[in-house]
This record gives C-alpha cells, structure tokens and sequence, in this order.
C-alpha cells in the first residue's frame, strides 16, 4: 500500500508536468519544485496550494496558490506572488498568464539591481523581454524616482520608455514631462515635450532633457527657458545650455538671453559657477528696457555677483537712445557696478570716440566715462574733447548733467579746468575762449542757446564790419563771459562782467599769426570722430530687435500653456 500511494504521486506529477509543458518543439517544460497539496477541482483543472515553487528556464515561481486552465493553457496564481531570477524579482499578490506572457496586479514591486518598480498591474511578456507598468507606476532608479501611469520596460536593451505624463523627483528638483526614455546601461534619461524642471528657485521649461547619471549633468538641446520662481518678467532664455549639479556650474551655448528686473542682456555663449557666483560672457548685448540704454560687446565680458561687476572687453559699445537725445560711445574697456535699490554705474575706459545729443550732434574722445544711473549725470574725463558743428571744447573735465525728470533732455554741460572753447569761422579764422570753467545751457529741445564762461577769461573774436575789407579782432579778458546763440548756432550777443578789459585790432593779410590766436590754441579737426561708426551700431540694433521678436514668439508658445 505504502509503495502503490508513492508510485501515484510520481505518476501525478509527471502528468501534471507534462500537462504544464509547452507544445512548442525546443521549449523548456515547467517544474514543479514543490507544493503542498495537489489536485482535481471540479472544472478538471490542477490546483496547487500551500508553498508553491515552479521553475521555469532560470524563472522561478513563488505563491500561495496555483490553478492551472488545461483548455487555455493559462495558470492563476494567487497570494504572496515571487517571481525570480538570480537577484533580480517581481513581487505581487496576483499572476495570470503563462511563463511567457503573463499578468501581476495587487502591489507589484520589482527589483532588478539598482532599480524598483511598483506598479497597480505589470504585464510580462518573457518572449520578447518586455514589461508594461500600468496605473500608480513608480520607478526608483539610482537617485532618480518617477512617477507615471503607464511605463514600458526592454529588458534586452535595458530600456524604459513612457508616453503619458510623469513626475520625476531628483534630490531637489522635480521634473515633469509628457515622455520620457531611461537607458540603465548608460546610465541616461531622455525627457521630451512639455518639460517643466522645478528648482528651489526657479522653473525650467523645455521640450527635450537628457540627465548623464555618471557626470550629473542635464543637457537642453532644445530652446530652455529658466524662470525666478514663478515670475515671469525674471528669466532665462538659451537654444542650448549643460548644467553640472556635481560641479554645480552652467553653460548655455550658441544663444543665451537673461531678462531681469527690465534689464536684458544677450550673448552668444554664458558660463556661470554657482559656488564662486562669476561667470564668462560672449558677444553681449545689454539693454536696460526701462531707460533705453543699450551696451553692446562684440568681444567678452566677465561678471563677478558678490562684488556686483560686469566687465566687458574687447571693443565695448554703450548706447542710450531717445527721441531728443542719444549717447553713442565707443571705448576699450567697460566696467559696471551693481549697486542696490536697482542702481548701478558705468565706467568705460580709453574712450575711442563718443557721440552724443542727437539735436547738436556732439562728437568726442576722451581716457575715461563715468555714469551713475541714480541720477542720469555724465563724467567725460582725462583730457576730454568735444565737437559740435563747427566748435570744439575741451577741459580737464566735462560733466554732462540730464534733466531731473526726463534724463533723455540735456539740461548742461560743464568743462573744469584748462576749459577752452573753439568756434570755426574759416580755416585761418576762429573765435577763441579759455577760462576756468565753461557752462552750456540746453533748451527743451537739446538745442544749445547760452554758454557761460567763468575765471581767468581770455578771448578773441573776429567781428565783420560793413566794410568787408577790413577784419577787427577783439580780445578781452574777464572773470565772467555770457553768450547768447540764435536759432542758426551764431553768437547773437556777449556779455563780459568783473574786471573787463577789451581791446580792438584791425587785421589784414600782414597781421602776424600769433595775434590771431590764444596761447592753448589747437585745432586738429582730423582727430574728429567719424559719424558712419553711428551707422554700424543702428544695424547691429535691428539684427538684434530682430532676434528679440524671434525670441519672444518661441517664448509665448513655450509658456502658453504653464
């Protein structure tokens, strides 16, 4: 009795292994390792209950229960679901299927290395080494963990791939996109449309993303744009930008524009180290939308935030434009200063040339700029020289003060020291002044109408009697000179007060040189800068209104639906 009960359980379970084989010729069969109890139920299927252990292939099968269909060649298995191979697993409480197509739903977790998924169902397909995550999916892979409703999974090229929308968590950031792929060998995630990178500080959205696992590096090669926060008006746009969260620096390459507080400012290429809070620029382009000042580089700048400086180099350019005035100027050097309340300073040194007040059109040169945007006041320093139609000062200084309350109008410009001032009649023939300190008074209109000349006051004037033969000159000296000029820029009166002193001199073709000219006298009208640089600039402005009309459309589409 004893061998006849042992000889009908290896017969059942060599039936019931044959029963589980596959048809298919070259197939493995599936093993049954170990099961408490077996048998009949009333539909003629096995059932398997109490420990179950089935091998398939390097697969192995763990559950509480196993019910196997016979007709549709499918097993059930219920309760503690295991499915292992080496160190790689799937738990769940539900299996469906067969070893090479099958179903887990109920809390499934799988582990395969560094990487878990869990999911509301799974469905394996073994033949084709394919895995589909489906409802409440959620990946944990290396640092990374994503969120999704569906995910699809190659385990012959180590693929995961997801089409509807995802929240992926990475230390701090949180990245959601509407697709994404992770290759687990080379350790990379490729994110594409409708990409929203969340920082502690800012918001990126993209359209396409790649994070390297082992560099700790995002790549956008797509157009980014890097948002303050949730505002707006305070953002970054670049085609394509590298950020290294190991290094913590930043990178944006071929086109970059950052827009601040009405300030934007444009290059070619920008590196920025978070830690040292400095950085590198090319080909620049600031604007200062609020007041209308441009300054353009066609070289580098380099940025320091803690110390607040922006240097530009290489042929530095500095534009304000307006409807009464304009200032172009021209120099090798520009250094700005960010202060607080929103203010800075410009200083530009070894001015080449600088053109200013678009009514007069004064032109000059001078060894140092300096500008405080708190007040809109100007400082032409190291032997400066200006030139406006016919006439030509200099000084040790000049200042060039704006209205208070519309800085586009020119209320004065004052020369200190050593001031001179030179008005051309012909090419032997000039109205001279020297004097301490000179004052050019401006109309609404920055038109010049008043000159005031104080200190130390020497003068030669050429005056034209009826007779045109004759010519007189008149030199004087004065502690004080008033001059009042006409609509056509001609001097229409001239006061002198304290300590007048006026002499007339008749002159011919035989009056020596030296009578018709003061001691400083120079006029080298060659060194006069040259208007058609003016005209470089205005088409270096449309290219770049052109490019910032580009910009804004592709920044609309990118946000219109934030």
């Amino acid at each position: 009795m004893k061998y006849g009960f042992l000889i009908f359980i290896i017969f059942l379970l060599l039936s019931l292994n044959k029963t589980f084989s596959i048809s298919n010729k070259g197939k493995k069969n599936i093993q049954i390792i170990h099961a408490d109890f077996i048998q009949n139920n009333e539909n003629q299927n096995f059932v398997l209950t109490g420990d179950i252990h089935l091998k398939y292939d390097k697969y192995h099968l763990f559950c509480d229960k196993v019910i196997y269909d016979k007709k549709n060649h499918k097993f059930y298995g219920y309760g503690n679901v295991r499915l292992a191979s080496g160190k790689n697993k799937i738990i769940s409480q539900n299996i469906v299927g067969n070893f090479f197509d099958f179903k887990l739903s109920g809390k499934v977790v799988l582990y395969q290395e560094k990487t878990k998924l869990t999911a509301d169902t799974i469905n394996f397909n073994l033949k084709k080494k394919l895995l589909q995550a489906i409802n409440n999916v959620v990946l944990f892979f290396d640092k990374v963990q994503l969120i999704t409703n569906m995910l699809e999974y190659n385990l012959i090229s180590n693929q995961i791939f997801y089409k509807k929308n995802s929240i992926l968590h990475y230390g701090n950031y949180t990245i959601c996109s509407k697709e994404g792929f992770f290759y687990i060998n080379k350790k990379k995630i490729e994110l594409k449309h409708e990409i929203k990178l969340i920082g502690k500080n800012y918001t990126v959205y993209t359209n396409t993303l790649v994070y390297l696992f082992k560099q700790d590096q995002i790549h956008f090669h797509d157009p980014a744009i890097i948002v303050q926060n949730t505002n707006f008006d305070n953002f970054i746009y670049t085609k394509k930008a590298l950020f290294s969260f190991r290094k913590k620096t930043f990178l944006f390459k071929n086109y970059v524009s950052i827009h601040y507080n009405g300030k934007i400012v444009r290059g070619e290429y920008l590196f920025f180290d978070q830690n040292k809070k400095c950085g590198f620029m090319r080909n620049i382009f600031l604007e200062n939308t609020k007041q209308k000042y441009f300054f353009i580089s066609s070289g580098y700048g380099k940025f320091d935030l803690h110390s607040g400086f922006l240097i530009l180099k290489q042929d530095p350019k500095i534009i304000k434009t307006s409807e009464n005035n304009s200032v172009f100027i021209y120099s090798n050097i520009l250094k700005i200063n960010l202060k607080k309340n929103d203010t800075y300073s410009i200083q530009a040194f070894s001015i080449k040339s600088f053109f200013l007040n678009r009514t007069e059109n004064i032109q000059g040169t001078c060894n140092f700029f300096h500008y405080e945007s708190s007040n809109g006041d100007m400082k032409f320093d190291g032997n400066p020289i200006l030139w406006f139609h016919n006439q030509k000062i200099t000084g040790k200084t000049i200042y060039i003060q704006n209205d208070e309350e519309n800085d586009s109008i020119i209320k004065n410009i004052k020369i200190v020291k050593n001031a001179s001032y030179i008005e051309k009649i012909n090419s032997e023939e000039f109205n001279q002044i020297e004097g301490d300190i000179i004052t050019g008074f401006f109309n609404k209109e920055n038109s010049l109408e008043k000159v005031i000349i104080q200190g130390n006051i020497n003068s030669i004037f050429f005056l034209y009697p009826l007779n045109k033969e004759k010519k007189i000159i008149n030199k004087s000296s004065c502690e004080i000179l008033s001059i009042y000029l006409d609509k056509s820029k001609k001097i229409r009166k001239i006061y002198c007060e304290k300590k007048a002193r006026s002499e007339l001199i008749p002159i011919d073709q035989k009056t020596p040189k030296k009578f018709l000219y003061l001691s400083k006298f120079d006029w080298k009208e060659k060194d006069k800068p040259k208007n058609n640089q003016k005209f470089l600039i205005h088409k270096e402005i449309e290219k770049y209104k052109e490019e910032s009309l580009l910009e804004k459309k592709t920044i609309e589409n990118m946000v219109k639906n934030k």
